[in-house]
């Protein structure tokens, strides 16, 4: 097994509006593939969820569709960048917890 790259201050929380990077696109935690997400590496995309809800207005499925294009393709840059580095791009608590306590995995 390889050593996770660790460290907690490099988090923050992950506040993307009604889940939708879970519900749509199926997220999980980089370790255990929890869906109860509470925090993303730093420096992130912002969350698509986010993303859409800061447009305040109704959006057609084809606007949806051109709005997260680009996005989609940072948060897969962001997430291949991240594995390949071997630091978890999504935290669920439990996961966060466990690596916080025993400093890494």
């Amino acid at each position: 097994m390889q050593q996770i790259n660790f460290e907690r201050d490099s988090y923050e929380n992950f506040n993307d509006y009604n889940d939708l990077m879970v519900q749509a696109f199926g997220i999980g935690c980089s370790l255990c593939e929890s869906s109860e997400i509470i925090l993303v590496l730093k420096d992130s995309p912002i969350p698509i969820g986010r993303l859409i809800k800061q447009q305040a207005k109704s959006l057609s499925d084809e606007e949806v569709e051109k709005l997260i294009a680009e996005p989609l393709q940072q948060w897969q840059k962001f997430d291949d960048l991240n594995s390949e580095a071997l630091k978890p791009t999504f935290l669920c608590a439990e996961c966060f917890n466990t690596l916080n306590i025993e400093g890494k995995l």
